[in-house]
């Protein structure tokens, strides 16, 4: 579709009859770092009530009582959000990675409840029954008791395991995983460099060109969010290398200068490819690597970085910006012709919801809190359905019509989890802006 020529439940928080506004920021007209910049404590703490809320309320015990496998370990992800029933028990490496790094991410940050150990545990066990005897990635999919439906599947499964395998190690002690963990990174890594790496960017129209060996923004945001995790834990000059890398390829290659969006998909040598992928900027990705990025300038405590990554970020999220029906864009699939995917995911949405909490809390910029306030009432009312035990997935572009069969277990709890940490730390503060760069 066309748009405009773009600019340069059973268990619900019973939070649904306050007013959206009391939990947005503050007033636009406050002064830059001042202690009201993002606005009362009482504000601050009704927020925190309804991300806390959100985590403990509804995802929490109705994962427990209808995604986690509590027998054979993992997450039968595949249930219809209205009422439970499960569409089938099969299960993902994307998917178990994923679990098993949300469930040690709570445990590791919110709640030290020996319970969400055992669940990553029995994930962790689940999928290394798997691990590949050689250099492939790991299987794609499994029954429910763990036997392979398929042969081996992309990068994202391999790195999502290690991901959550990194996590889990932080939560139990226990050094082999995260070891393990940075083998299964090094190892994709460097398939990811052979010039002979297969992958195709199905997320493209149809009928898109094949290139051999893609440099894909996707990847390097994956390997970014594995890199700087586990540098968050003490030194690696392995990670701080890959990360280094990270960085330059976002912002030095897949950023298109032309027309401030990145690129999704490269030549291996990261010139541009002469065919549909030069104009092809997957606004989703773009703007959840955006604050992965940001994240990493934070670590470093780059002011510089910080603010050029603000502006990427800032440009991708007013581009993708639906302003006839509210929320986000994931795909400009022409940039030139401004062909547009027009369908709606949630997880597009909270990266936009991390990010711009994040530039709120370290800067007080006025219009992340704006935006913060006007994307946490679009997805309250679009996709949080009264009633559904989870939120909705994904949908058409006015969400009238949403997918039913999933239960999303990673993006959302990730922005509940990053945003209520976040809340956590302004609170403490008194609502002042962070001082992180000195």
């Amino acid at each position: 579709m066309k748009r405009r020529k773009f600019m340069t439940n059973t268990l619900l928080a019973g939070l649904g009859s306050i007013s959206l506004g009391a939990y947005g920021f503050g007033h636009a007209n406050e002064p830059e770092g001042t202690a009201n910049t993002l606005i009362s404590g009482l504000d601050l703490n009704k927020l925190h009530e309804f991300y806390r809320s959100e985590i403990f309320n509804r995802f929490v015990p109705n994962m427990d009582k209808y995604v986690i496998d509590h027998q054979n370990g993992g997450f039968m992800t595949s249930i219809d959000i209205t009422n439970g029933q499960q569409a089938t028990s099969n299960k993902t490496a994307w998917f178990e990675g994923r679990g098993m790094w949300t469930y040690s991410f709570l445990y590791n940050n919110l709640d030290k409840n020996p319970e969400y150990l055992e669940i990553a545990r029995k994930s962790k066990d689940f999928i290394l029954k798997s691990q590949p005897k050689d250099n492939s990635f790991w299987t794609s999919s499994f029954d429910k008791s763990g036997k392979p439906l398929g042969g081996p599947g992309d990068i994202y499964s391999s790195l999502f395991v290690a991901e959550g395998l990194a996590e889990y190690a932080k939560a139990s002690g226990e050094k082999q995983y995260h070891d393990l963990a940075k083998k299964i990174i090094l190892s994709c890594l460097d398939r990811y460099d052979s010039p002979d790496y297969d992958y195709y960017v199905a997320y493209l129209n149809p009928g898109a060109t094949k290139i051999k060996a893609p440099r894909v923004l996707g990847h390097w945001m994956v390997f970014l969010r594995a890199a700087t995790q586990m540098l968050e834990r003490g030194p690696d000059a392995d990670m701080q290398k890959l990360a280094d890398r990270c960085l330059d390829a976002c912002l030095n290659h897949h950023l298109n200068p032309e027309y401030g969006l990145f690129n999704e998909v490269l030549n291996h040598d990261f010139s541009r490819p002469d065919n549909s992928y030069k104009d092809f900027a997957y606004t989703g990705h773009g703007i959840e690597t955006c604050w992965m990025l940001h994240f990493e300038a934070a670590r470093r405590k780059d002011r510089k970085l910080f603010d050029r990554i603000t502006e990427v970020f800032k440009r991708h999220v007013t581009v993708a910006h639906d302003d006839v029906f509210g929320g986000y864009f994931r795909a400009l699939d022409h940039v030139d012709n401004n062909i547009w995917k027009v369908d709606k995911v949630l997880w597009l949405q909270e990266e936009v919801l991390i990010g711009s909490m994040f530039i709120a809390e370290h800067t007080g910029d006025k219009w992340a809190v704006q935006r913060f306030n006007e994307t946490l009432k679009y997805v309250r009312e679009k996709f949080a359905k009264p009633g559904n035990l989870f939120w909705a997935s994904a949908g058409d572009r006015y969400l009238k019509d949403y997918a039913k069969l999933r239960a999303e277990h990673y993006h959302h709890p990730r922005h509940l989890m990053l945003n209520l940490i976040s809340l956590k730390r302004m609170i403490k503060r008194g609502g002042k802006t962070s001082n992180i760069f000195g």
